[in-house]
């Protein structure tokens, strides 16, 4: 029977390890955008920030954490088009065999001008969303999903899904807004005066209902498991 030497298999014990090693990368890029824009981004994994601020900018900053190897083949992609800017975080190299571990955890904090539109896709990361006035598309399989317009001039509409995250969603005291809750199994709550009628099917819940005069934009928040929880 042959031995194998202590040294060989520490070396052979440390190699996978060693292949699984991450790196860090940094990413910063400003691209204008013009009134009334849309940002769209695409996220696998990683806390994604987004503020509303003055001006005509969509300043991304990134930090990308991966081997070596997919930091090479999977990139952050980031193109602009007229009113337009969309963010692909792993647009991957074609011509890459790997065919496993495709995905590179990114960190996103950007800033929008206030009005612009939000189409935000995510895995597993969390997403906020800070003084937009825009229209807010998010969605978020196992994501949290954080929202605080309280300090915008009007509630802008909303589009919120997940699976098994909850949302939490912060508007201004004196908001007026149509909403509609569908989930097989979360629960809703809200701090602002609630006109609910809310029905309960097999385990599933439904709700509609109006915040204030019900006048204005109309919010949709859809989960699988998760809770809804509006804030003043």
């Amino acid at each position: 029977m042959r031995i194998l030497a202590p040294a060989l298999i520490a070396l052979t014990l440390a190699a996978p390890a060693a292949a699984q090693h991450k790196e860090t990368e940094t990413i910063d890029r400003t691209v204008s955008i013009g009134p009334n824009g849309t940002l769209k981004l695409n996220n696998f994994s990683g806390e994604v920030r987004v503020t509303g601020s003055p001006g005509s900018e969509v300043v991304i900053h990134a930090v990308r954490r991966a081997t070596r190897e997919r930091l090479d083949n999977i990139k952050l992609d980031v193109k602009s088009s007229g009113s337009s800017v969309t963010i692909e975080a792993n647009r991957r190299n074609p011509d890459w065999r790997e065919k496993n571990d495709n995905v590179v955890e990114t960190e996103f904090d950007i800033k929008v001008p206030f009005d612009t539109e939000l189409d935000l896709h995510s895995f597993s990361g969390k997403l906020l969303v800070t003084d937009v006035s825009g229209k807010i598309d998010a969605q978020t399989f196992s994501g949290e999903i954080e929202l605080d317009v309280a300090r915008g001039g009007r509630v802008p509409e909303m589009k919120v899904e997940t699976f098994s995250g909850d949302i939490r969603a912060k508007f201004p005291e004196n908001a007026s807004a149509r909403v509609e809750f569908d989930s097989f199994s979360g629960d809703m709550d809200s701090d602002l005066p609630f006109a609910m009628h809310s029905t309960r099917r097999g385990g599933r819940h439904d709700a509609t209902g109006a915040i204030g005069s019900g006048s204005g934009s109309t919010l949709k928040f859809k989960t699988f498991s998760g809770d809804l929880r509006i804030l003043k």
